[in-house]
C-alpha cells in the first residue's frame, strides 16, 4: 500500500511520466504501474485527478464511465 501512495505523490510532480492508457487513447489520461496495479488519472488544468487503482488483469471498459464528458 506504501508503494501506491508513493506512486500517487509523484504522480503529481511529474504527470506526463506516466503512458497513455491504450484502451482509451486520450493524451491527458495515464497510467502508471505499482506492482500489478495500474494506477490511472487524469491531467486537467488545475489538478491530477487518480481515477483508478486497479488490479491489472482487470478491462478498463469496467471503468471508462468515469472519464466520459470530463476532458
Amino acid at each position: 500500500m506504501t508503494k501506491i501512495v508513493e506512486m500517487t505523490r509523484e504522480i503529481g510532480s511529474f504527470p506526463w511520466a506516466g503512458r497513455v492508457v491504450p484502451e482509451l487513447g486520450n493524451e491527458k489520461i495515464r497510467e502508471r504501474f505499482v506492482y500489478s496495479y495500474r494506477i490511472v488519472y487524469r491531467i486537467e488544468d488545475d489538478r491530477i485527478l487518480i481515477v483508478a487503482a486497479i488490479h491489472g488483469n482487470r478491462l478498463i471498459e469496467n471503468i471508462a464511465d468515469r472519464f466520459e464528458g470530463n476532458e
